[in-house]
């Protein structure tokens, strides 16, 4: 990857990224706005594929554990929606930073015709330096909801979006920073992948999930063999303050995917 040649960059913040001790983590995302309004203003172009509405949703109705009906989970998020994107709101007005919110479910991006509109509406608003902020459609999506089809906490959306949207870069923050060879909180010995050239060849121990999340390393794998597919770099890594600006340094720790 040549961090020069990077304009069109899409950001997927997984559920335990979005949210800190049940409350918005709002210090990762004024420092994301920080340096994504600064990307925006030196001609980049960032789409943020957020998940935590279910889990924003959780918190402000006061309830410890995730619900376990198809109606309840579609509630929580619809509640949980709203003030995802107030907070986001909050933190990206700091820096004069315009954003749009734009909800999907895998259908949108399997039908036609909808694809069509989604990709002529994000264009558009990348083009006004509008950062879009996309969460899948839970409080309507009930087939991703109660299937495995689901884009298990935006991970394969993301992938769908950067490859429909011919990104140059996907980056996804997670919790665990990066690939490793066993589940780095169950085994200490466990290594950070630097880099994977071929899936194929990919031995390693990709199990677990995250605990409000419901992505583990096998739907981000799933997510790279997309992204892979179009020549997309993707990168695996924590979302520590400033990680952007170390990425388009070119300097990072976590896992890149690249052929």
């Amino acid at each position: 990857m040549n961090p020069e040649k990077v304009k069109r960059i899409v950001i997927k913040l997984g559920t335990d990224s979005v949210v800190k001790n049940n409350r918005f983590n709002s210090g990762l995302a004024n420092s994301m706005a920080k340096d994504i309004s600064k990307m925006v203003r030196d001609g980049k172009q960032v789409i943020i594929v957020s998940s935590g509405a279910i889990g924003i949703g959780l918190e402000s109705m006061r309830m410890t554990s995730f619900p376990e009906s198809i109606e309840m989970q579609q509630a929580v998020a619809a509640i949980g929606q709203s003030i995802l994107m107030h907070d986001y709101q909050k933190a990206f007005s700091k820096f004069n930073q315009v954003i749009a919110q734009v909800l999907l479910t895998q259908e949108d991006l399997e039908e036609t015709k909808s694809l069509g509109n989604i990709k002529r509406s994000l264009n558009k608003l990348l083009s006004f330096g509008v950062v879009p902020i996309i969460n899948e459609n839970d409080a309507v999506a009930t087939h991703e909801l109660a299937s495995k089809k689901a884009f298990s906490d935006n991970d394969v959306l993301s992938a769908m979006v950067a490859s429909h949207l011919d990104a140059d870069l996907l980056v996804m923050v997670s919790e665990v920073g990066g690939l490793f060879t066993d589940n780095p909180e169950s085994n200490g010995k466990a290594c950070l992948i630097e880099r994977v050239s071929d899936l194929r060849n990919l031995k390693a121990v990709v199990s677990g999930k995250s605990n409000r999340g419901r992505g583990g390393f096998k739907t981000k794998l799933a997510a790279a063999e997309i992204a892979l597919k179009k020549e997309i770099p993707l990168i695996i890594t924590k979302g520590k303050n400033g990680f952007l600006a170390d990425i388009l340094r070119g300097k990072f720790k976590g896992t890149i995917f690249e052929r």
